[in-house]
């Protein structure tokens, strides 16, 4: 996919959302719902993305996830890539590249997060998660070829019913690799900012700072932003961009989500 196709899917994506944003205008108020991180939500999403990682190369991906509220401050999440695609031209021409298509590797997560406190700032609340990466992947390229046991901290700022930050750490380490795979041991900090805007719509400004602690010892940032809305009550679309800069640098992301609430 090439620089001005990238740039057309994401424009249409975010005229599409606009359309439908000014459809919502004449609707009643509905509450932006799957926004704050803190929320423990039983719903289904389906995520449609397309990363460009060099003039050569890029991968797209249809991934399935639910999570499912086990209590208010509890829950869990699996998420799959249930279709992906990634492709990378041949460096001499009239030679075949390289096409690999098939599923990737499953994300188990169970979460706990809970309230610490109100005050003249708002509300804040305190939680971890435990994750299990399960590889799955029917190609390489697909996938890490390691299971992972992950674990993350964040804090959840709600400065107003409309204004959130998130804070969040996270740590990747395999506990056992596919014969030929890296290992991995990966960290995360990441903070978000979510902005809950009237008739249902949000904006969340999304930043990442990663580093590797073996193989390469690769660091690198990430940054999104994303548009989104409520169709209806239950019903969430949003569209994000995002770059990655750094040793693993990108030429950009888009990606289109649907949540249902159930």
């Amino acid at each position: 996919m090439g620089r001005n196709r990238f740039r057309h899917v994401a424009f249409g994506l975010l005229a599409l959302l606009a359309s439908a944003s000014a459809a919502m205008a004449q609707q009643e108020e509905v509450k932006a719902r799957g926004v704050n991180p803190a929320d423990n939500d039983t719903r289904a999403d389906v995520i449609l993305k397309y990363n460009w990682l060099s003039n050569r190369s890029g991968i797209f991906t249809t991934t399935l996830k639910f999570d499912y509220r086990i209590t208010q401050e509890a829950g869990f999440n699996i998420e799959f890539p249930v279709l992906g695609h990634f492709h990378m031209r041949s460096p001499v021409a009239g030679t075949p590249g390289l096409n690999d298509t098939g599923v990737g590797d499953v994300f188990v997560r169970l979460r706990y997060i809970a309230g610490v406190g109100t005050s003249q700032l708002g509300h804040t609340s305190l939680g971890g998660a435990v994750e299990v990466v399960l590889p799955t992947a029917s190609e390489k390229t697909l996938g890490s070829g390691t299971y992972q046991l992950n674990a993350s901290v964040l804090a959840v700022q709600a400065w107003s019913p409309t204004l959130i930050t998130a804070v969040i750490a996270k740590t990747a380490n395999s506990v056992h690799e596919f014969n030929g795979r890296n290992a991995v041991q990966e960290h995360t900090f990441r903070v978000v900012q979510a902005f809950i805007l009237p008739r249902g719509m949000f904006v969340t400004l999304d930043g990442k700072y990663n580093w590797e602690t073996i193989n390469r010892r690769d660091r690198w940032l990430e940054a999104q932003i994303e548009f989104g809305m409520m169709l209806d009550a239950r019903t969430a679309a949003s569209v994000a961009l995002g770059r990655k800069w750094g040793d693993r640098a990108d030429r950009g992301a888009v990606a289109a989500t649907v949540k249902r609430f159930f």
